[in-house]
């Protein structure tokens, strides 16, 4: 057997080990006994750990010897060098500390909903200051050029530095202070209305219904429900979403279960073979959450979007309040620009805000620069000059979240980048197909899949962010692209209200 006949063999070992650890992951999550975290947790720390040490002592050589083969082609080679990288930045870290940190997010996760259910930073606290400890460990071990935190966004995405995430929050930011401003003095018809109430089963059923039509193939996936919704890619043919339901407001069921099919779409549609390489993984983060924005945003609160539930779906389920709604007055409901205690309740100009002032306390969490024991009172004083809110208690504060349990400093830039990235690509798609938004208010989704499948999805992760987005738009990630998406969408909802750039 040959070095690359070898490494396939390997590749494919580590996709299926990656595949048992993301279902251990997802019963946790949604159906695994509480008191099972202890022997979950070492149990995922053994495998990860397994998963680590292969890389350094089998996949390693293996992608220095075919990388300095002269007898591959060079589409093979940009991929062995793509996987270099990784395999490169697992040799730095020590498996004990790997296993260490997965054991230790385990265990904070469940720390962390009990936390949050009793609205109590302090039951949270030790296990966060231990995931910070073991994360700044982690980031001395990777190395960096000008901050610890460097290390860790590089692990969610390449393609940016934090000061290039800091540059890209200080141009838009003007622009999402102001719209509020704006926004907020403006009169804006068919808030009045009743509340969007909807049984739990019924939502449970639009939705499935909902996600289906927009091309979430249901026989290779399935929806749950859990304290924070997510999506598990175990395999392209078994890819599992949860949404939170609330019966007084079917828009965050439904809303959160179409940000988790963006993620899903995106994991069913990436090649099957050959298992293990980057064609067939997804990108890094900016490039899933792109997905998921654009599915949540541009189609879930869109008014063809909502044209399409009024005149074709919901009037199946015999709602009382929906003769007190049209189209356009559901899309203004969705589209209420008024900012919110809560991140995943947010409208899409003030969401990014509370990404800014994540992105900011885990950049100094991890440089050093505050404690975590002083996180609940930055938190408060971040939200009141951000949004101008008062947070009155934890759980609606600082532990809103669930990504510092798990450990994922550097992800949050990654919800902006991708609401960038998905604007740009909305545009692309725009280019392509004119009338997809006329097509989606009469029901018929698929252009929208059609064009990511063609442009992103085939891709994998063969490619970084800026060049795919160079590949997929012609031009680099930039800020304007979503500045013009917000002023199109204000001006159509805020009768002609005009936001300056």
């Amino acid at each position: 057997m040959n070095s690359k006949a070898k490494l396939d063999a390997e590749l494919r070992t580590q996709a299926l080990l990656m595949s048992a650890i993301e279902l251990l992951n997802w019963d946790q999550e949604v159906c695994m006994p509480p008191h099972g975290i202890y022997s979950r947790a070492a149990l995922t720390g053994l495998l990860t750990s397994f998963f680590h040490q292969r890389v350094k002592d089998t996949i390693l050589p293996l992608l220095r010897e075919i990388e300095a083969s002269p007898d591959i082609d060079e589409e093979t080679r940009a991929e062995v060098r793509l996987m270099l990288e990784e395999a490169e930045i697992a040799e730095k870290l020590p498996t004990d500390l790997v296993r260490q940190f997965s054991e230790a997010a385990s265990i904070a996760q469940q720390a962390w909903a009990q936390a949050r259910a009793q609205s109590d930073f302090e039951l949270f606290r030790p296990h966060l200051e231990k995931l910070v400890q073991l994360s700044q460990e982690k980031a001395q071990a990777i190395g960096y050029q000008t901050e610890p935190y460097e290390a860790l966004l590089s692990l969610y995405e390449r393609s940016v530095t934090p000061q290039q995430v800091e540059a890209l929050f200080s141009e838009l930011r003007p622009f999402l202070v102001e719209t509020i401003r704006l926004c907020r003095e403006a009169n804006l018809l068919g808030l009045a209305g009743p509340p969007l109430r909807m049984p739990a089963s019924q939502q449970k059923e639009l939705i499935r219904r909902v996600v289906s039509q927009l091309g979430y193939d249901l026989s290779r996936g399935r929806i749950d429900e859990s304290e924070h919704p997510f999506c598990t890619g175990i395999s392209p043919d078994d890819v599992r979403i949860t949404t939170r339901i609330y019966e007084d407001d079917l828009t965050m069921g439904l809303l959160s279960a179409l940000h988790e099919t963006g993620h899903a779409l995106y994991e069913q549609g990436l090649p099957r073979e050959p298992q293990g390489w980057p064609r067939t993984k997804a990108a890094y983060l900016s490039v899933h959450e792109s997905q998921s924005r654009f599915w949540e945003n541009h189609i879930g609160a869109s008014l063809p979007f909502w044209t399409y539930l009024y005149e074709k779906v919901l009037p199946d389920y015999e709602l009382d309040w929906l003769s007190d709604y049209s189209p356009l007055t559901l899309a203004r409901r969705v589209n209420h620009i008024h900012p919110h205690l809560i991140r995943i309740q947010s409208d899409e100009v003030s969401y990014h805000l509370h990404i800014l002032l994540r992105f900011e306390l885990e950049r100094a969490l991890i440089n050093g620069d505050i404690s975590v024991r002083e996180l609940p009172a930055l938190w408060n004083e971040k939200i009141a000059e951000y949004l101008g809110l008062t947070v009155p208690t934890d759980a609606q504060g600082v532990l809103q979240d669930i990504h510092w349990s798990m450990g994922s400093f550097g992800y949050f830039p990654t919800y902006s980048l991708g609401s960038f990235l998905a604007a740009q690509l909305a545009e692309a798609l725009t280019h392509s197909y004119p009338d997809w938004q006329e097509r989606l208010a009469e029901g018929d989704g698929t252009l929208p899949l059609k064009w990511m499948r063609e442009h992103i999805h085939q891709h994998g992760a063969r490619y970084r962010m800026q060049e795919l987005c160079e590949r997929a738009t012609g031009a680099p990630l930039s800020v304007q692209p979503f500045i013009r998406y917000i002023q199109q969408k204000v001006s159509l909802l805020y009768e002609g209200l005009a936001i300056p750039a």
